[in-house]
């Protein structure tokens, strides 16, 4: 096919982007859907297909350019970094994840070639040019460029920041993000581009798959492919090089002077944004639902004015949409209306000098609406400025604001102030009376339930309570809610589960009848979070997205808002949802950190529930210096000897010793212990702690001490209906009888425990794997070497499925495989031996490289010197049991069995 012409290949560019990236399957559906709407442009697509296919089959691709379809380019080397995987492909090329191989420093990155849509039309030159556009940006949300080059066949790439996240649209829509935190989100963006914008780029194809968010919720802005560089002097002047490929955007997100040739300038990602920011807000494009043709696309771009927001989000199809928002239609279509819709508009403006002057300007109008403070684009009115003054100052308004508004505008100002003041005044009231109803109870607990002399455990007063509860004769619905929500809470906390269950359900049933959106909210976050540890995940999902709903972003409801996030929490950890777990929980401290009111305790219990998501997430350096922050505050606040003490110091130890420190877990777990104990026989301390505590002092090698712990906790669950909590005491139990030699023992508690897991949890739970995992090391100290095998390798395999879906477990695997290393190495497989060692330790990479020492480190480089020695590499064997004996030192203390051993065989391959 000979070249194409310049309007050609303006109209069919972004089509041909779009079809490399579908699959065959789904190229051939969305191939018919064009035909249907463009039968003329789906000829010339098919055209240009059919040539690439042909060109692909003929090796064109290995000559000229590199293409994701070729699976083996993974493992080859593009300067300093190594192909693992393609990850993407758009209008400047293929993207490929890869990794630094000059073992100078470690990084993931992603490397960008060439596509073959851009060969032999200026595609070279633009591709130059985005390195050096990139060079010029140094910013937080732009994905930093790290190196550019040509590879060994000639062919240009940049190395860019690898950015492990979802396009802005689908992140908001995952994590539910309401108006303001999606406007917040956006104004990141803003700042982005307006730092483009200062180095005198445009981006010009400013979409949703350009903007990721990561897992923490960072922000980060992606291809400059199409930037103009806007030289001085020429700013709105197109260069021969844009006019040629000016059609390499997405037309969805192009601005009417984009479609029409006309000059590009900042107004025209203003535009863009513009766009992007009505899809994030209405699920929709402002052009309607699609697939439009060329035509259609082009007319509602350059005439039709799109619908406002509001409009959008009120129609009787976008429940959907509401939901993903927190809201109801209704209550989503209330927050548009009004500044936000005009926003919109100004950013949308078909002539690009009515428009915002500056991406500055746009993100100043959405601050201005966060801080209720009015907004440049829209009149002045008297009554619009009255109404944003008294959102602002509601306390200040209620006090003065009938002389205020008087003076200022009228009978209007006066009707505007009065309705405030009174739902001011009324919500105060409301908030009131539920601390009234709660202080009552309490001093009912302390006081009225126990008759003098008369002992009475924290059980029996909840009992107590919720009696008195059902009995209440008031008429006051909201107030039972309330009350019984509280006092589920407190069963719950006392893992009186199903007294819990029992009583939420009644809170939450009394609920539905009551028009009180914090009652209705609390009620359904917290039955959510409580049938979520009985394995409803599903509907406690929904209840959680109820509750929450019922809130909106009213201000008032802050505290809340911050309640339910916290069971969302919950809610997420138990679906195996680490990533939204932790996303709700910092959205909670978000919206504590913005409110006026913020206690004490609910800032102590933010801090908690962050540190644990920390915990579950793997990042082990963050979750620790968070727990060590809660539990600072908790002594400062003089609750230094409670239970919530002793919880939050257990999860401490817990994050210590699951990062392989149990040397600084050990004496923190001491101290919960002290803490919880009844008497010096340690009564009434939880199971999880005796076998939290039990499992590290196996790991110091204090094996009787151990011993004596697990058998305890075992005994406790037992007699509490601890059922899983006693499954994994008993699997503790048989690990320290296999390390003191007595292998028919640890043998009969591995059979019992097998029966009790069939019977307890389901079978995908990753402790199936870790039994495994026990039953291969007996039979390697059995000198039963190919059944250890067999059995390692299936634990190995059962646990990284558990992983992949999702569940729990990560930690366990680079164990599993220096396990495997030192089965291997006993069966004379010194390279299999050494490669699993290595595996290991590239799973415990991410701690190494924070600098944290870790056992499981140790034991890896403990297991790798053994398989090298074999081999005859002395030196490399040498650093590796001297890096053992440094990081075993460190976690395990300089007397344990392994520490002495590594430090040894390090001296004894030195004098070799």
């Amino acid at each position: 096919m000979s070249a194409p012409s310049r309007d050609w290949w303006k109209e069919v560019s972004p089509y041909l982007d779009k079809a490399l990236e579908l699959s065959d399957e789904e190229r051939a559906g969305w191939m018919e859907s064009l035909e249907a709407s463009d039968p003329e442009l789906a000829a010339k697509l098919r055209s240009l297909l059919e040539e690439y296919r042909a060109l692909d089959q003929q090796g064109f691709l290995e000559q000229r350019v590199l293409s994701m379809s070729q699976p083996g380019l993974a493992g080859q080397t593009i300067g300093a970094y190594k192909l693992l995987s393609a990850i993407g492909q758009g209008g400047m090329g293929s993207v490929w994840l890869a990794e630094r191989s000059d073992g100078r420093f470690e990084r993931q990155v992603a490397v960008k070639f060439l596509s073959i849509a851009l060969v032999g039309h200026g595609g070279e030159e633009r591709f130059k040019r985005e390195g050096s556009l990139l060079g010029r940006l140094a910013h937080p949300h732009i994905a930093e460029l790290l190196d550019a080059g040509f590879s060994a066949a000639g062919y240009p790439y940049l190395v860019l920041e690898h950015v492990d996240g979802l396009p802005i649209d689908r992140y908001c829509d995952q994590h539910r993000l309401g108006v303001e935190e999606r406007v917040r989100l956006f104004l990141s963006v803003l700042g982005a581009v307006a730092h483009a914008h200062a180095n005198l780029i445009v981006h010009r194809d400013v979409k949703p798959s350009n903007v990721l968010v990561s897992n923490e919720g960072e922000v980060k802005l992606l291809d400059f492919g199409i930037a103009k560089l806007l030289e001085e002097g020429h700013a709105g002047s197109a260069t021969l090089l844009t006019q040629e490929h000016g059609g390499a955007l997405t037309p969805e997100y192009a601005a009417p002077e984009q479609v029409a040739g006309g000059p590009v300038t900042t107004a025209t990602d203003v535009y863009g944004l513009g766009v992007l920011l009505y899809v994030l807000l209405t699920g929709q494009h402002p052009a309607g639902p699609g697939p439009h043709s060329t035509a259609e696309l082009v007319k509602a771009i350059v005439d039709t004015e799109p619908p406002r927001a509001s409009e959008i989000v009120a129609q009787p199809n976008a429940e959907a949409c509401a939901v993903q928002r927190g809201s109801t239609p209704d209550k989503l279509s209330r927050v548009l209306r009004g500044d936000l819709d005009t926003i919109i508009a100004k950013a949308l403006k078909k002539n690009p000098q009515e428009r915002y002057p500056s991406v500055a300007a746009f993100a100043d109008d959405l601050q201005h609406y966060l801080a209720d403070e009015p907004i440049t684009a829209r009149p002045d009115t008297l009554a619009y400025i009255t109404a944003k003054f008294v959102r602002r100052n509601r306390t200040v308004v209620a006090l003065a604001g009938l002389v205020f508004a008087v003076f200022i505008a009228g009978v209007i100002g006066t009707l505007i102030q009065a309705r405030t003041a009174r739902r001011q005044r009324d919500f105060a009231i409301a908030q009131l009376a539920r601390a009234e109803a709660i202080n009552d109870l309490n001093s009912f607990l302390l006081s009225d339930a126990a008759p003098s002399g008369k002992p009475f455990t924290a059980i029996d007063l909840l009992t107590r309570a919720e009696h008195v509860t059902e009995r209440r004769q008031t008429g006051d619905d909201i107030g039972r809610v309330q009350l019984l929500t509280a006092i589920g809470d407190e069963y719950e906390d006392l893992s009186q589960n199903d007294s819990a269950r029992r009583v939420l359900t009644e809170s939450y049933r009394v609920s539905r009848t009551v028009n009180d959106a914090a009652a209705r909210s609390r009620a359904s976050c917290a039955l959510a979070g409580v049938i979520a540890n009985t394995g409803e995940t599903e509907r406690a999902e929904i209840l959680f997205q109820q509750g929450l709903a019922e809130l909106g972003d009213d201000p008032r409801f802050v505290l809340d808002r911050v309640y339910c996030l916290l069971r969302g929490n919950e809610v997420a950890r138990e679906r195996g949802r680490v990533a939204e777990a932790l996303a709700r929980v910092q959205a909670a401290q978000r919206w504590l950190d913005q409110s006026p009111v913020r206690p004490e305790s609910v800032q102590l219990t933010v801090l908690q529930y962050l540190a644990e998501s920390y915990r579950i997430a793997g990042r082990d350096q963050e979750a620790v210096a968070t727990f060590q922050q809660a539990t600072s505050r908790l002594a400062a606040a003089g609750r230094d000897d409670t239970a919530t003490s002793a919880s939050l110091l257990d999860s401490w130890a817990l994050t210590l010793a699951g990062a392989g420190r149990p040397r600084e877990a050990e004496p923190i777990y001491r101290r919960a212990i002290e803490i919880s104990r009844i008497d010096s026989d340690e009564r009434g301390v939880g199971p999880w702690l005796l076998r939290d505590y039990a499992v590290t002092l196996h790991k110091l090698g204090r094996l009787d001490e151990a011993a004596n712990y697990a058998e305890r906790a075992y005994s406790v669950a037992l007699e509490e209906g601890e059922a899983l909590m006693a499954d994994t005491a008993l699997l503790e139990r048989s690990k320290i009888c296999l390390d003191q030699g007595d292998l028919n023992r640890a043998d009969a508690m591995l059979s019992e425990l097998s029966a009790r897991l069939q019977r307890d949890i389901p079978t995908d739970h990753y402790l199936f794997a870790v039994a495994r995992a026990q039953k291969a090391l007996i039979a390697r100290a059995r000198g039963d070497l190919p059944k250890a095998m067999a059995l390692i390798n299936d634990a190995l395999t059962n646990l990284n499925s558990v992983v992949e879906k999702g569940g729990r477990g990560a930690e366990y695997l680079p164990r599993f495989l220096t396990y495997r290393s030192t089965i291997e190495l006993d069966l004379g497989a010194a390279n299999d031996a050494a490669a699993d060692a290595q595996r290991a330790l590239e799973r415990l990479r991410p701690k190494l490289a924070a600098k944290a020492f870790s056992a499981d480190a140790g034991q890896a480089y403990l297991a790798l010197g053994r398989a090298l020695r074999v081999q005859g590499k002395r030196d490399e064997s040498r650093a590796a049991f001297q890096s053992a004996a440094e990081q075993l030192e460190q976690t395990l203390g300089p007397d344990h069995p392994d520490t002495r051993t590594a430090r040894q065989l390090a001296a004894a391959v030195g004098v070799q």
